[in-house]
């Protein structure tokens, strides 16, 4: 007993004691600076094609690389024959940020997108390298993803905008699971470099990054937990959806599961307060949208892209 209680007293120093050089490198960083800055120029560096399971589209795996080489991974969904041909009509284009594990898993989740272009991000982290690491690490690889993702975003955008394919005025983006978490700072940022969209939706997500993360960490006990939420707080706190949804515009559809377990009530609540107008508010009935509940993710799909259509963000399907 006296063992366990000596490393639980050390396992709080150390946290604390790394929250605070978190915190006074937080307090030295702006957050707004990552707003201001240039957007990075993003250049191709491959885009390979390939037909889907239906026949009657394309998939196009794209690559980005920065000017320090990294990469942006997203994979886009076309009628068939859209890639290569210059005369085809101009398509819309949705840009899905997703919590789900890979790019075609989203696009295989979207059954007969029509005559719309449907974009897939890829989250810049090996999947293999999440599993395998502990909370820390974990920790350190999600402020990475988040800190990368605003700006990749952005730069995804701009590379739609120069497909002959695209219809530029018509942009929309829909955050869902954890991208719905990060609309907020993604918006902001696409508009600070000149990369406006249309109307967003945001599904499933929440506001205060502290009280999402204790409610989503495996730890115990509970004292630990709470710990470990703060310190996931102070590393991603100048991403903190409230800090930026009133810089965003709209329209909005937000869906929200009435039994959400994943998401605290107070989270959901206040950022369906937050969100500025026009907004349409649906909650649900079920739980978290979740891979493993197709039901779920039929009527989100369903219900955003009516929305979608009665927005003039897509075209309705042939």
């Amino acid at each position: 007993m006296r063992l366990i209680k000596g490393f639980e007293i050390l396992f709080l120093g150390g946290a604390l004691l790394a929250a605070a050089a978190v915190a006074l490198w937080l307090a030295i960083w702006s957050p707004d600076a990552q707003i201001r800055d240039p957007l990075p120029l993003y250049r191709q560096a491959s885009a390979e094609i390939t037909p889907d399971a239906t026949g009657k589209r394309d998939i196009q795996d794209v690559r980005l690389v920065d000017p320090e080489n990294r990469p942006v991974t997203f994979s886009v969904s076309l009628p068939k024959g859209h890639v290569a041909d210059d005369s085809v009509e101009k398509l819309p284009t949705l840009v899905v940020i997703s919590g789900f594990r890979s790019a075609h898993h989203n696009l295989e989740r979207i059954p007969e997108p029509g005559p719309n272009a449907i974009i897939s991000y890829d989250y810049p982290y090996d999947s293999k390298e999440w599993k395998e690491a502990g909370f820390f690490s974990r920790a350190l690889i999600a402020r990475r993803v988040a800190y990368r993702l605003p700006n990749e975003v952005a730069g995804l955008m701009a590379w739609v905008r120069r497909q002959p394919w695209a219809d530029t005025s018509r942009i929309s983006l829909a955050g869902i699971s954890l991208g719905a978490v990060a609309l907020p700072v993604i918006k902001r940022r696409a508009a600070a470099t000149g990369q406006t969209d249309g109307p967003s939706v945001i599904a499933y997500g929440g506001v205060d990054i502290q009280s999402l993360a204790a409610a989503n960490l495996k730890i115990s006990p509970s004292w630990i937990r709470e710990i470990a939420a703060w310190i996931v707080w102070l590393m991603l706190k100048p991403l903190e959806p409230e800090s930026h949804l009133p810089e965003i515009s709209g329209p909005f559809l937000v869906i929200n599961g009435k039994n959400d377990e994943r998401l605290p009530a107070e989270s959901v609540s206040r950022l369906q307060t937050l969100l500025p107008e026009p907004k349409t508010i649906l909650n649900v009935e079920g739980a978290h949208i979740d891979g493993n509940r197709p039901e779920i993710i039929e009527n989100t799909v369903r219900l955003a892209r009516v929305w979608l259509v009665s927005q003039g963000a897509l075209n309705p399907s042939r």
